[in-house]
């Protein structure tokens, strides 16, 4: 009496749950073991698996049982070749490593064997079977490329929003409002280029934001999250490489996405030369300062004396260029806290750049106030011609069509006078104490990097220099400086050409004293 295995699967979880499908295979097979007065001993069954894949956890059962049991295994039943397998190749490997053991392959429902024509049967069913799969993966793929045309995502929702469907009981998505609140705060935070990637990961894990699994976001999926344009209402199709606007609620502005991607690009550009290993915490100045001679930055470690003593020594790693080599370690941090002092501007230039700034930080503020108290008028205004509008409306004396187009246009003109009401915020303002601290931090810059931990001399460094100095064993080069010590090194004091600065950098200089008052409380 031959022996065989059964194999048998569903691709949907529904037909899983409900199991029909499955009894209705299972059934047909063990009919046909009995017709053919053939042992079954054993059943392998995927419930709710596609076929589109080798790797199913039943079928693997089955392939690694018949492996080890090929000695008393006859046959492997199956009802139908889809069953099985929807892929050409995945099937003829299959059926391959089958015949190597022996073993043959039966569909209840379609003649094949090991004859030509029934191996030719087989082949032009699992081919069947693909094309169906195909086309319907053509259909389903075509179907979501034009729902993602009209706006709508309808893939797995990222984190700060929920998978959802609507009246119509369509996919969609809507906003996890408290994920949502905490990736904006997120955005912004790092948008202010004061805080590391890592440093806003960490509050923002504090504060509560989670994966689905409420997991804590990783450095990887942070990095991921701060460069989704999803976010700004930017929908990305993968595997098309196509853009579409999504009608989905944003939970950034596009300015700030673009802002985080500038600051992301910058520190990028900073680490080009980094290497692999962790850098030193001995030698803040490894990979920051440059060989003035090949442009290459430098490298450090600690050299070894004939007594065993540790010597700490900065070099350049080109082995091509022999002009820096074993600098000491104190030598060049000596020099480096008299380049920062000499980049410094003089105590009043500092006094005068700040009242400057003060001033222009006043104005704004009594121009944006008049302009919000203006914009609340307009609004209020508005308002109240739709109330009356509607009053007509109710007295009789507008149609239909004529009140609709009026109120329509009222509410364009309200939409308009909320979004200029809340565009004229505060936020690029900041306070008299923030400016005085910050400016009073660029005063002792040289004894605040000499007394400040490897994490707090990487920032100050960043923060002086736009791009990195170099060195030539006695003097510093002087690069690109930050804005408020590259316009004031050197000025005796300020005139109309200096607001005019201040004005047309505001944004930027505000960020600036932001990164300095964020340094001066590091202690």
């Amino acid at each position: 009496m031959q022996k065989a295995v059964i194999y048998y699967r569903v691709s949907t979880e529904e037909q899983a749950q409900h199991g029909i499908s499955l009894e209705q295979q299972k059934n047909q097979c063990l009919a046909y073991a009995q017709q053919n007065n053939i042992e079954v001993i054993e059943y392998f069954h995927d419930d709710g698996v596609s076929a589109k894949t080798i790797e199913r956890p039943s079928l693997q059962k089955l392939l690694t049982y018949c492996r080890r049991n090929y000695k008393n295994i006859d046959c492997v039943i199956i009802y139908k070749i889809d069953r099985l397998s929807r892929n050409v190749n995945d099937y003829s490997s299959i059926n391959m490593l089958l015949t190597k053991l022996s073993i043959q392959l039966i569909s209840t429902t379609e003649s094949i064997d090991k004859t030509p024509t029934g191996k030719f049967i087989g082949h032009i069913m699992a081919a069947n079977a693909q094309l169906d799969n195909d086309i319907r993966s053509e259909r389903v793929s075509s179907c979501m490329r034009e729902r993602l045309k009209s706006g709508v995502w309808c893939h797995k929702a990222p984190i700060g929003y929920l998978n959802s469907r609507n009246t119509q009981g369509q996919k969609t998505i809507k906003l996890d409002r408290k994920k949502a609140k905490l990736i904006k705060w997120a955005f912004e935070e790092f948008a202010k280029g004061i805080y590391t990637l890592e440093e806003v990961r960490r509050t923002a894990n504090k504060k509560g934001l989670c994966t689905e699994k409420g997991k804590e976001i990783s450095f990887q999926l942070m990095s991921k999250m701060i460069k989704n344009t999803f976010y700004y209402g930017q929908m990305y199709a993968r595997r098309r490489n196509e853009y579409w606007p999504g009608t989905h609620k944003t939970i950034i502005s596009k300015e700030t996405y673009y802002k985080c991607q500038e600051i992301l690009s910058r520190k990028k550009e900073r680490a080009i030369y980094k290497t692999k290993k962790e850098v030193s915490r001995d030698f803040p100045l490894r990979n920051f300062v440059c060989c003035a001679y090949c442009d290459r930055p430098l490298t450090a470690s600690y050299s070894t004396g004939k007594f065993g003593g540790k010597f700490p020594y900065y070099r350049c790693y080109n082995k091509e260029c022999s002009k820096l080599q074993s600098i000491p370690k104190e030598k060049i941090e000596n020099d480096f806290m008299v380049y920062i002092e000499q980049i410094i501007p003089k105590k009043q230039v500092l006094e005068s750049s700040k009242d400057v700034l003060l001033d222009i930080k006043n104005n704004k503020f009594t121009e944006i106030n008049k302009h919000r108290k203006d914009a609340k008028k307009a609004l209020i205004k508005l308002l109240e011609e739709k109330k009356e509008l509607i009053a007509m409306r109710r007295k009789g004396p507008l149609d239909d069509d004529d009140f609709k187009e009026a109120l329509q246009d009222v509410k364009i003109q309200i939409s308009k006078a909320q979004s200029q009401k809340n565009g004229l915020h505060l936020k690029e303002l900041i306070s008299d104490q923030v400016i005085n601290e910050a400016f009073e931090l660029i005063s002792f810059l040289p004894e605040m990097w000499g007394n400040a931990d490897y994490e707090q001399k990487i920032k100050i460094q960043s923060s002086i220099f736009l791009e990195k100095p170099n060195y030539d064993k006695n003097t510093f080069g002087t690069p690109q400086l930050s804005l408020l010590l590259a316009k004031n090194k050197g000025s005796e004091g300020h005139d109309s050409s200096y607001v005019n600065y201040c004005l047309t950098n505001w944004n930027s200089l505000i960020d600036e004293i932001r990164r300095w008052h964020h340094i001066r409380h590091i202690n």
